[in-house]
């Protein structure tokens, strides 16, 4: 056997190994000279035969703990995410529905019970309803659920969105992937929904749309055509590297030959990220924000948000808005050039970004939402990303319908291919007003 380096264990066994050996030498050796003289030789075989058996079995092991040792280490692969509950089992006890903005003192609990929430996404921090209201004009409540000694039992951020164009409804919350509510118990969730509905009533909202990951409130009619992609990461990029199919390497390794470079920053890559965004929405045939609500938004999260702009022969052509909270990077918002999309560009910033939330610590990467069978879903799986379904609930008066407000709703298809044809700085300035009532 190969005398490589042993542990204690097997150290062990080689000597117990060789002790066994010289016993069944010398036992051989003396049934033969029992054999030559006609002694008895019976009791010496049967030794022998059981030094013979545990030998082999020895010999067995020993070689089996050789061949696990000589084994490459099994290379990291991402595991199944595990999906959190917004509705978690605590015991029921007394509690009430409050305003934050009528208690501003209840902030840092409110904070607190968010750090604490397993469900919890950037999108449920006061600021953002907060940040809706001040830049796009949308009325906003963010409601607490407070027990009898002050302790927050759960908050639901709603915004109303109301416009000619696109009707009355409210969303908790419009332009982002996560919302929804998030609470102690079942009785907390069923007393926050109640009350966003006596709102959705008093303002004649057509409904409330509430964005869940899990199906928390299976009796409420809901949406299911929307997912997005969950990647676990590991500690070190080498390891995620090394998970990829050799067909994504190669596409990485390519689009790394073709790019220019790929800057890291904030607000002083803005006007690079809006170049490329606001072009790209346009050939999407998709309304764009205006620069100033991303202005705004860096603004409101401070560090918890990184602008990414991928450049070819030194002009921006990729771009990324990626925002980091708790375990979580999410890429609410990405594009590139459409004539430059065959150089892989696409594939080197991905990398790029998820080099980056492993190098920040960040457990998982949210690729984002999108149509279950888009190619953008395609795109995200082949990272080794998890499918995750999206469950938006609905909140609607007696006799109410389900909202059509999406792009696949054929009655928009003649709009977006209009939009799609209209120079990019006519977009820019009509872009903003369409998209602020849009959820």
């Amino acid at each position: 056997m190969d005398m490589q380096e042993a542990t204690p264990a097997q150290t062990a066994l080689r000597n117990r190994i060789e002790a066994l050996k010289a016993s069944k030498g010398r036992l051989s050796r003396q049934i033969g000279e029992a054999r030559k003289s006609g002694d008895d030789c019976d009791p010496l075989i049967a030794e022998l035969q059981g030094i013979s058996a545990e030998l082999k079995n020895l010999q067995k092991s020993l070689k089996k703990q050789l061949n696990e040792a000589a084994k490459p280490a099994q290379a990291w692969q991402p595991s199944e995410p595990v999906i959190p509950q917004a509705v978690l089992n605590q015991p029921e006890s007394p509690f009430e529905i409050a305003l934050l903005s009528d208690n501003p003192a209840a902030r840092e609990a409110v904070q607190e019970y968010l750090r604490q929430h397993p469900a919890v996404s950037l999108w449920h921090t006061p600021e953002i309803p907060e940040f809706i209201t001040d830049t796009c004009r949308h009325d906003h409540q963010y409601l607490v659920a407070r027990g009898t000694d002050g302790q927050v039992m759960g908050v639901l951020p709603v915004v109303q969105q109301k416009s000619r164009l696109f009707g009355n409804f409210m969303v908790s919350v419009p332009y982002f992937n996560y919302g929804g509510i998030l609470a102690d118990n079942r009785m907390v969730a069923e007393a926050l929904m109640a009350r966003a509905g006596q709102w959705r009533a008093a303002r004649g909202a057509a409904h409330v749309e509430l964005r869940h990951i899990r199906d928390a409130f299976s009796q409420l009619p809901k949406r299911t055509d929307k997912v997005t992609w969950w990647l676990p990461l590991p500690q070190d990029a080498a390891d995620l590297w090394s998970s990829f199919q050799p067909k994504v390497r190669a596409q990485v390794r390519r689009g790394e030959r073709e790019i220019s470079g790929i800057d890291v920053g904030g607000i002083e890559l803005l006007d690079d990220f809006y170049k490329v965004f606001a072009r790209n929405m346009r050939d999407l045939g998709t309304p764009v924000y205006g620069k100033g609500f991303f202005a705004g938004l860096l603004k409101t999260l401070g560090n918890r948000a990184t602008l990414v702009v991928a450049r070819m022969q030194g002009k921006p052509a990729g771009c990324a808005f990626l925002t980091g909270f708790g375990n979580r990077m999410e890429i609410p918002w990405a594009s590139t050039l459409r004539e430059h999309n065959h150089s892989g560009i696409n594939m080197a910033m991905y990398w790029k970004v998820l080099q980056l939330a492993v190098a920040q610590g960040f457990e998982l990467f949210d690729f984002g939402r999108c149509s279950r069978d888009a190619g953008t879903a395609r795109f995200k799986q082949q990272w080794g990303a998890f499918m995750v379904p999206l469950h938006w609930h609905y909140c609607l008066p007696e006799g109410g319908e389900l909202p059509g407000l999406n792009p696949d709703n054929p009655k928009f298809r003649v709009l977006i291919a209009v939009w799609k044809r209209l120079p990019v700085w006519v977009t820019r300035i009509m872009g903003p007003m369409i998209v602020r009532n849009l959820p």
